[in-house]
């Protein structure tokens, strides 16, 4: 049965693939002074980035690996956030559950391993847990006007953190001051039938003379989705189950204004609110996985409140001797989080352990970035400049511990502090160049010197404890090579070092973990990670096909991971963060896109992924082993229809450890559909409507992302989307 399933798959995925290969027969020659590349024109990856570089050029043209989508796929697709967007493109994967809490994987690396960036402003703090990362949340997803995603590192533009790739969310923009004066506003509807969830989104936006404002907003209510009967693995669910804390009720506003000074001068201020109550990381109830003596975890945001505040001012076409461009960034920020973990575990058939433990904190940010970029030579390009951020933690911790059932309850109470509060301060200089050598060969140069201190500061229940610090001081480069052998044939080759400091939770956390397994001692002298990355690659372009292909091999040093010290602390065994010498993964990505004619369109990816820490020669992959996937898709000519068909198929891993989890030794492989459709209404009194429907899921198959497998949290059941949009 399940060759006959792999075969299965295997046809339809070759249905998608099989126009790959015949595609650059088809078509005239791209015309050689065209400098944007065709995908846009074939599929949905735009042509367009601006985060590899820090200046807009065709993805054919960039040797970095990157992933753009635009604002009409996220109108089509009506994600939850931006990590569907990305489940089916080679590279990403997707951790966490829900609307509200899901986080992009990038080659394998995930948390604070990955920089998020608003308008290419960090939205990273220094206080989240690293295998968490931030929220992309934070930025409305109706509010965004593309993604780009930077597969690998790119500290040498964006420092700290930036070590496995970069996700930038672009907002849509004030209208230019091409636009002349005009006023535009549109309103969305957003239903889903697996969490019963409603979104409403809005958007004004316009232009009077030299001002540009745009303001939106969105509301969304989500209850818990169940999870379809099956089995994955070893597991089996007898019938559909509750994935309870998938829920969330957040909304978020946003305003945007904008003063030209002149044709090539303008300043720029975007203010924004995000709020989110009850948004879990979810769970199955232990009586649903047929484990009624199994532990019950839950982890719960009960609230949490984000304000930011970025002001930009952009000048270009300068002719200065030092720049063609500059601007000037500065954000403020301020994130309140309420963070709540509850673990039961049964001690017999009338003992309970129950553990309540509650962190509230304070994080107050700001930071400043100032850029220059300037064209000399033969098309020579230098982008430099300097950033500083710093980072203001503020908490406080409560856990209350419970034992029944062996005579009157066993009570246990603290209000110590498990992270004092402590600072997080980051200054770099930074200078990255592109020289054209040749007209088919160009060459990227890079380097970044980067300084970064973190210390903690008085706390109250942590009176009289000696406060510390650390400081760390990094030089990072790389240097890239782009060799067009022909109009349609770029080779490219990347080699980059980057790094990642510790952040304040793995330095200065002190007590006994949340869910009561050990203790974790502090290690305020964390060495920074560092990473040394390799791509090797090929993009293939003609006016009906896209492609590409790239191997790479990103090996982290002085890797930081919990490890035991051999010790106790009180009743519990110590573990500590340590450095450990080398923790590498490496893969190989595929990508193909064509214009089959008629309004058709197909997409296929294909992505392998292996990673191990070397020195222990065990598994640390949180990814399936395998990617492969495509879609199918049909936009009428005039553009007011469209319906689509997507396939992912994840491969099996067996070389991981999924500790106890209850889905057995290794990562199963799953399969899944999701169609779309829509149609554009004709216009009534200049208002346009567009209606739009999904089904995802579409067999209603038992399956987790790979890693919210250890910790079993499934994907919905079987469901219906349903959208409206008008624009007037």
């Amino acid at each position: 049965m399940r060759t006959r399933r792999g075969l299965s798959f295997v046809g339809v995925l070759s249905l998608l693939i099989a126009p790959v290969l015949v595609a650059q027969s088809s078509g005239p020659a791209p015309d050689s002074s065209v400098v944007t590349d065709s995908s846009r024109k074939v599929a949905k990856l735009a042509t367009i980035t601006v985060t590899a570089s820090r200046s807009e050029r065709a993805v054919f043209r960039t040797p970095n690996p990157a992933l753009v989508t635009d604002a009409t796929t996220i109108r089509e697709e009506a994600p939850n956030g931006i990590q569907d967007l990305f489940r089916n493109l080679p590279g990403v994967d997707v951790t966490g559950v829900g609307p509200n809490q899901g986080r992009l994987i990038v080659r394998g690396q995930r948390g604070q391993r990955i920089l998020l960036l608003e308008n290419g402003v960090r939205l990273n703090n220094s206080r989240r847990q690293q295998d968490f990362g931030e929220l992309p949340a934070l930025t409305d997803i109706n509010s965004v006007s593309r993604v780009e995603i930077v597969r690998g590192p790119a500290s040498v533009l964006y420092g700290t953190d930036a070590i496995g790739g970069v996700v930038n969310q672009i907002t849509k923009p004030t209208p230019g001051r091409n636009a002349g004066n005009l006023f535009r506003a549109s309103v969305g509807y957003r239903y889903s039938s697996a969490d019963a969830q409603n979104l409403v989104n809005g958007r004004v936006e316009g232009r009077s003379g030299r001002v540009g404002f745009a303001f939106s907003g969105s509301y969304r209510d989500a209850d818990d989705y169940s999870a379809p009967a099956g089995t994955f693995g070893a597991l089996t669910l007898d019938e559909r189950s509750l994935v309870n804390d998938t829920g969330v009720l957040d909304k978020s506003f946003a305003g945007s204004l904008s003063y030209d000074f002149g044709p090539t001068a303008a300043l720029s201020l975007r203010l924004s609110h995000y709020e989110a109550d009850n948004g879990g990381f979810g769970y199955v109830s232990p009586e649903d996985l047929g484990d009624p003596s199994g532990a019950t975890i839950r982890i719960l945001y009960p609230t949490q409140k984000v304000n930011r505040a970025t002001a930009t001012y952009e000048a270009s076409a300068l002719a200065w001797d030092i720049a063609d461009r500059v601007s000037v960034t500065g954000w403020t920020g301020r994130n309140d989080r309420t963070f709540n973990l509850d673990v039961g575990i049964p001690l017999g058939p009338t003992a309970l352990l129950t553990s309540f433990n509650q962190n509230v904190t304070d994080i107050a940010s700001s930071g400043l970035r100032l850029e220059a970029i300037k064209v000399f030579g033969r098309g020579h390009t230098l982008t430099y400049g300097t950033d500083f951020f710093l980072d203001l933690s503020t908490n406080s911790d409560s856990s209350l511990t419970t034992i029944t059932g062996f005579g009157p309850p066993m009570v246990e109470q603290s209000l110590t502090p498990t992270v004092p509060n402590a600072g997080y301060r980051s200054g770099g200089l930074f200078a990255q160049t592109d020289l054209v050598l040749t007209p088919r060969f160009t060459l990227g140069l890079g380097a970044r010197g980067q300084l970064l201190t973190a210390w903690t500061r008085e706390t109250e229940g942590l009176e009289g404890k000696a406060l510390t610090s650390a400081t760390d001081a990094t030089v990072v480069g790389s240097m890239s090579g782009s060799y067009a052998v022909s109009d349609g044939i770029n080779l490219v080759a990347v080699v980059g070092r980057a790094f990642r400091a510790a952040n304040l939770v793995e330095r200065f956390f002190d007590g006994p973990t949340p869910e009561g397994s050990g203790y974790q001692v502090a290690s305020p002298n964390l060495r920074p990670e560092t990473s040394l990355n390799v791509d090797l690659g090929a993009k293939f372009r003609s006016q009906r096909f896209y492609a590409e292909a790239f191997v790479f091999r990103n090996t982290i040093h002085d890797g930081i991971r919990i490890a035991p010290t051999g010790t106790k602390v009180g009743p519990f065994d110590a573990f500590t963060n340590v450095n450990v010498e080398k923790l590498r993964t490496q893969g190989i990505e595929l990508l193909g896109e064509v214009d089959l004619g008629y309004g058709f369109t197909t997409l296929a990816h294909f992505t392998k992924l292996s990673s191990k820490n070397v020195d222990a020669n065990n598994p640390i992959g949180d990814s399936f082993s395998s990617k492969m996937g495509g879609e199918l898709a049909w936009h009428q000519p005039r553009g007011r229809l469209y319906a689509s068909y997507e396939i992912r198929h994840q491969g099996e891993r067996k070389d991981i450890d999924l500790g106890n989890s209850l889905i057995g030794e290794f990562l199963p492989a799953f399969t899944v559909h999701n169609i779309r459709g829509g149609i554009r209404l004709p216009e009534v009194r200049g208002s346009t409507t567009t209606l739009g429907v999904a089904v995802m899921n579409l067999t209603n198959r038992l399956y987790a992302e790979a890693s919210n497998t250890s910790f079993f949290r499934p994907e919905p059941r079987r469901s219906a989307v349903m959208t409206v949009r008008v624009e007037f």
